[in-house]
């Protein structure tokens, strides 16, 4: 459906600091032109109206560490795989995501790079906003599923070539910033605009300070591919859960993290400090089976993706269901849920002013939700881009 304007009534709205209920949101254009409780919003004559009790209309998801879905990757070599994934994620209710990629060979990394590139500035109306660097610059003591023979020596020039290749695109990257030379790629990125992401990481916390001070401002997928936490010898995770500069990404599958480690992580950082992610992979929406991600064969099994030898390799989850499990296993608030779905991303690519939050004058983008967290419609920047039935005639 595409249209200049309609009206969604008697539905609950997650703002996501507030519940509005029951409310009417106006969409004019891209943006939304009224909101409020029903009582108080008089929708204009002559536009559609959707009366949706039992539906709730939260702020689209903004999921920064995406590297597949629906059977496809981003390092897949076509444009049709970045477009199928892009469809996955509107049908989970995901406005926005980050385009993630792994280390390879220098010459495949950035032609990757150049690919994506060159769909996002080819495709307006993509929730394909850039590109989240996982890697080279990453620890090989800690390296995950990521292949030793493509880890690079941390060199500032050979950063830049990459951060050249993506014209500008990488937002984020992960880097571990205990590497010698990993402080000069730090303030290098930084200084471009990117936000460096400290993970795959076996540093204490003098290494973290130098990094805060050299610009990195997140921490990539908590408590996974990091120095466990101990009490005499302060890390990444001390230094995660004390710092306030420092936003952590959080896989909320309840296979990643303990649902009871995930209300820990909640108690400490509260509702701004936690950014849901995913970290999908092109299993995520697929059966149980055998796929390859980083270039090896990956394991599925009721949802958990695993190498041969038992490493997670990423994650086949959805954005609805990680708000889900915050709710409902790990006992938070719906508001601190949506938010760390929605707001947080935003603040962390500068762009809350217009995204993440439902206001008047904000981007119309929303995700219907029913009682059980399935998405029912997702709207981007006015129009819709996936529906079960709720605006069919």
């Amino acid at each position: 459906m595409k249209t200049t304007s309609f009206a969604l009534r008697n539905v609950r709205i997650i703002t996501p600091f507030r519940i509005v209920e029951p409310g009417v949101i106006v969409i004019a254009g891209r943006q939304i032109a009224h909101m409020g409780k029903v009582s108080d919003i008089a929708v204009p004559p002559g536009i559609p109206v959707y009366d949706l009790p039992g539906i709730t209309v939260t702020p689209g998801f903004i999921d920064l560490l995406v590297h597949g879905g629906y059977g496809h990757g981003f390092a897949d070599d076509t444009a049709d795989a970045i477009t199928a994934i892009s469809d996955f994620f509107f049908a989970h209710g995901t406005t926005g995501l980050l385009a993630s990629l792994f280390s390879k060979k220098m010459d495949l990394l950035k032609k990757d790079m150049t690919r994506i590139a060159d769909y996002i500035e080819g495709h307006t109306g993509s929730n394909v906003w850039g590109i989240h660097m996982e890697g080279p610059f990453i620890n090989p003591q800690i390296k995950g599923a990521h292949k030793i023979e493509y880890l690079w020596e941390p060199n500032v020039e050979m950063w830049n070539e990459l951060y050249a290749s993506s014209r500008g695109h990488i937002k984020l990257m992960t880097i571990s910033p205990e590497l010698p030379g990993n402080i000069d790629v730090i303030r290098t990125a930084a200084s471009q605009g990117v936000v460096p992401s400290i993970g795959h990481t076996l540093a204490l916390y003098d290494d973290i300070e130098k990094a805060i001070d050299n610009g990195a401002a997140h921490v990539t997928h908590m408590f996974n591919a990091m120095r466990p936490f101990h009490h005499r010898e302060a890390g990444i995770m001390v230094a995660a859960l004390l710092r306030n500069e420092l936003k952590v990404e959080l896989i909320a599958d309840g296979i990643h993290v303990n649902p009871i480690v995930m209300k820990l992580l909640h108690n400490i950082k509260g509702s701004g400090g936690i950014i849901l992610v995913t970290d999908a992979i092109r299993a995520s929406g697929m059966p149980d089976g055998e796929y390859h991600f980083m270039d090896q064969k990956i394991i599925v099994r009721e949802k958990r993706a695993f190498l041969e030898n038992g490493t997670l390799a990423g994650s086949t989850l959805t954005m609805e269901e990680a708000v889900k499990t915050m709710v409902k296993e790990v006992g938070v608030p719906l508001t601190d849920a949506v938010r760390m779905a929605s707001l947080n991303g935003a603040k962390v690519l500068g762009i809350e002013h217009r995204k993440g939050i439902l206001a008047v004058g904000k981007d119309a983008d929303l995700v219907l939700l029913d009682d059980g967290f399935n998405v029912q419609a997702t709207v981007y920047e006015g129009e819709v881009k996936y529906q079960r039935s709720l605006f069919k005639h």
